[in-house]
């Protein structure tokens, strides 16, 4: 007759599947990267897409999607953590204004010329033309994912920075492109809303101290 298996046996056994579980997770990832997967996200992404456009999502492609916004926060937290939080916060539903530390975008050099030509905003993905905008001389992917486009509103001694933070909806068929080694692929921005149906736009919000300079060409 088999002994049973005692308790911290099974616990033993489970951390062991859940260990191994992760460890092809990771390896997987790895691979992904280093190869690339020869467009098959793609394909997967654009039929989800046109089942999203036609009314018939699943809840496969509903979970499907979910895993794969909760990967890009928990990787953004990583390598872009501003952008992490935008995104937690807008699929959360809250919709309450988001505060955020304005510091590192004093000390960026692409916004301080921004606040020198007195821009009302700056967009950090580097474009041909973005009407009265600032625009970035080359893209800044973390900053570029957090903002679609920061807006600046300066007086003398502050400055604000704020971001009427939303994705656009599914029909207008606007994309953001990722990059993750060598998988590259695009995401209708409107299939998050596929995702978390209770996801809302909310405003990001920053006021400091304006730096010295700032006002300057609005004295000329």
């Amino acid at each position: 007759m088999p002994l049973p298996i005692q308790p911290a046996k099974r616990l033993g056994r489970r951390f062991r599947w859940a260990a191994a579980g992760a460890a092809a997770v990771l390896a997987g990832a790895g691979v992904l990267y280093t190869v690339g997967d020869f467009g098959l996200t793609q394909r997967v992404l654009n039929g989800v897409e046109s089942r999203a456009l036609a009314g018939r999502s699943t809840r496969l492609d509903q979970f499907g999607l979910r895993l794969l916004y909760g990967a890009l926060q928990l990787g953004g937290r990583v390598v872009y953590p501003q952008a992490a939080e935008l995104l937690g916060h807008y699929c959360g539903g809250r919709g309450d204004t988001l505060r955020f530390d304005a510091q590192p975008l004093l000390r960026h050099p692409e916004v301080q010329q921004a606040l020198r030509l007195q821009k009302p905003g700056i967009t950090f993905r580097h474009q041909a033309a973005a009407g009265p905008f600032y625009i970035a001389r080359r893209t800044d992917w973390g900053l570029y994912y957090a903002f679609d486009l920061l807006y600046i509103r300066q007086a003398p001694g502050t400055v604000v920075f704020y971001d009427n933070y939303f994705f656009q909806p599914l029909a207008r068929r606007s994309y953001t492109r990722f990059n993750f080694g060598r998988l590259h692929c695009k995401l209708n921005d409107g299939l998050i809303r596929v995702a978390y149906p209770q996801a809302k736009p909310f405003v990001a919000y920053a006021k400091a101290t304006a730096p010295a300079g700032a006002m300057t060409m609005a004295n000329y």
